[in-house]
């Protein structure tokens, strides 16, 4: 099984500069964070630069995720939900220039209203529509991501009957361990390791970090009460092909992160 690592605890740094260090840590494949002074991802002069500095230091781009700061594809204001699906649309394209297939999406941030759910998701489900089909044009896949309590897709029945209603081999369901052991816990749903034969057809991606299903700490596993022994035994049962990339706050090194899998493994 292949480990990565998102570039999230970097996101205060330019990537660039810190490309060196994750080759020391021995990290070979990485999930981009795009946010402004840390990956500009919508400069192809830089994308083109960054595609040299992947290779130079042996590191492979496996996923990006959509960014976070303002995008939010569930917005009902039309003005502001396309500016998002066109944000978006170019992460999707950075993705494609630098060799990564996967772009974790998230189908939408906190409402301050729960009467206004419906009309929310309505939203996320017409513009992940339109970026599918930008998608699929690329050959891209969408790994569409459980969120926090209070979110659109903030439980992995709804993410999965999202994924259902779309049937498209380019859309598939990146599984956040921490959100979901948080969910699960209050919402009384499927948890970590129920749900995966649920999803075994869709999953596509993880997003590994731990907690103690109150906040999203973002730990190393081990750390919360996920039972990864259990985990990673279902991950076998379900044959998943993809990375472990983990999703983590604090600046852990890669050897540490994989150490504390390889006794489940």
């Amino acid at each position: 099984m292949n480990f990565g690592i998102s570039t999230m605890p970097l996101e205060d740094y330019q990537l660039k500069s810190k490309l060196p260090l994750l080759k020391e840590a021995g990290i070979r494949y990485i999930e981009v964070k795009p946010k402004e002074g840390h990956f500009n991802y919508y400069d192809p002069k830089y994308l083109n630069e960054m595609s040299k500095e992947f290779t130079k230091n042996g590191i492979k781009v496996i996923s990006m995720h959509m960014p976070t700061h303002g995008a939010d594809i569930s917005l009902t204001e039309e003005y502001d939900r396309i500016w998002s699906v066109r944000e978006v649309e170019k992460t999707a394209l950075a993705l494609l220039r630098l060799g990564g297939g996967i772009l974790v999406v998230h189908p939408g941030s906190k409402i301050e209203d729960e009467k206004a759910r419906k009309e929310r998701r309505k939203k996320s489900e017409q513009s992940l529509k339109e970026i599918l089909k930008f998608c699929e044009h690329w050959g891209i896949k969408i790994a569409l991501e459980n969120t926090l309590p209070g979110k659109i897709g903030d439980n992995i029945l709804e993410i999965l009957e999202i994924v259902k209603k779309f049937n498209s081999k380019n859309l598939g369901i990146c599984l956040d361990t921490g959100h979901c052991n948080i969910t699960s816990s209050l919402y009384n749903h499927s948890g970590v390791v129920e749900c995966l034969p649920e999803i075994k057809d869709y999953l596509c991606h993880l997003h590994i970090h731990d907690n103690l299903a109150k906040s999203d700490d973002h730990y190393l596993p081990f750390e919360g009460n996920i039972d990864w022994r259990r985990f990673v035994r279902g991950l076998k049962e379900i044959n998943y092909q993809g990375v472990f990339m983990f999703e983590l706050k604090k600046k852990q090194t890669m050897k540490k992160c994989s150490e504390r899998l390889k006794n489940c493994i």
